[in-house]
């Protein structure tokens, strides 16, 4: 993956510091923790205690729902010292996590995507602003039910996250990608698996499925307020782009990155934002949105 960086700003000032291998930033309303794990033969025990630390400092600092994670994960594809896929070595020092300490706001929005560099790079986005909501796709079975066919232990993340809040809810879109059931779709075929992406993503935003969550609301593609897209070949970015600036149509800050993806045969990844009423979030807003931001946090990946 080539380097990032996500800008997350406050009306506010912020407090900072440190926690275990763990920095943290926060404001009234909300937590972000960012963890970085070294490069090592084996993954998973080091996933685990991470994982273990961010629930902890959630809890106790009052933020309880983490409601984004991010992870950028160094040769996400190869093998670790076991031949072991490296995504599915982290995929199991996650689930353990949750296993063993089961956090009260259930299974959070997340992505999983490359680094260029080695190592782990863990973002956390906690809040403890209001009812967080875990959204599933009708379409996919849940990835934390994956048969034993993808690793070990499943991934651990839901579709989406609904976050209701009294200044205006956010629905958080996790990466999604060209998946039905729990099979890659269009394997080898760009559009085919960029169509079928944009057809996830419109499921899980779409009024019937938020209906079967109890969230009440109807998006599409339209109300993304910040879109941001994997891309695994180089070569792909500009017909990826060109769709994209298409569909998503209601102006929202739209960014594309090269980078692996969670399986090898996975070409492009797609997440979202959507501010459901009111504006977003100074937290979420990007660069170009005018906000009064007094204070801001940079958490960026190798």
């Amino acid at each position: 993956m080539i380097g990032t960086c996500d800008t997350w700003s406050a009306e506010d000032a912020v407090d900072s510091g440190a926690e275990w291998s763990l920095r943290y930033t926060h404001d009234d309303d909300f937590l972000s923790i960012s963890a970085f794990i070294p490069p090592s033969g084996r993954c998973a025990e080091a996933v685990r205690d991470v994982y273990a630390e961010i629930f902890a400092l959630a809890g106790w600092s009052g933020y309880p729902d983490i409601c984004r994670l991010w992870h950028y994960i160094g040769d996400i594809n190869g093998d670790n010292a076991d031949g072991l896929e490296v995504y599915r070595d982290f995929c199991v020092g996650r689930a353990l996590a949750f296993e063993e300490f089961r956090p009260p706001f259930g299974m959070p929005a997340a992505t999983g995507v490359g680094s260029s560099g080695e190592g782990i790079t863990v973002c956390v986005l906690a809040t403890r602003a209001g009812k967080l909501t875990a959204i599933e796709n009708p379409d996919q079975v849940p990835a934390y039910r994956y048969p034993t066919r993808y690793g070990p232990k499943p991934p651990s993340f839901a579709r989406a996250g609904y976050l209701e809040r009294a200044e205006g809810d956010v629905l958080f879109l996790s990466g999604t990608a060209s998946v039905t059931g729990h099979e890659t779709a269009h394997r080898g075929d760009l559009h085919g698996q960029l169509d079928r992406t944009l057809a996830n993503i419109r499921t899980v935003v779409g009024g019937p499925n938020l209906a079967r969550h109890g969230v009440a609301g109807h998006f599409g593609l339209a109300d993304f307020d910040r879109v941001k897209v994997y891309v695994r070949n180089a070569g792909d970015m500009a017909a990826v782009e060109a769709v994209c600036r298409t569909v998503f149509t209601g102006d929202p800050a739209v960014e594309l990155v090269r980078a692996d993806l969670c399986r090898s045969d996975l070409l492009v990844g797609i997440e979202g934002v959507i501010a459901v009423r009111g504006g977003l979030p100074k937290v979420l807003r990007r660069a170009d949105q005018p906000d009064g931001a007094s204070r801001a946090q940079a958490v960026s990946a190798p």
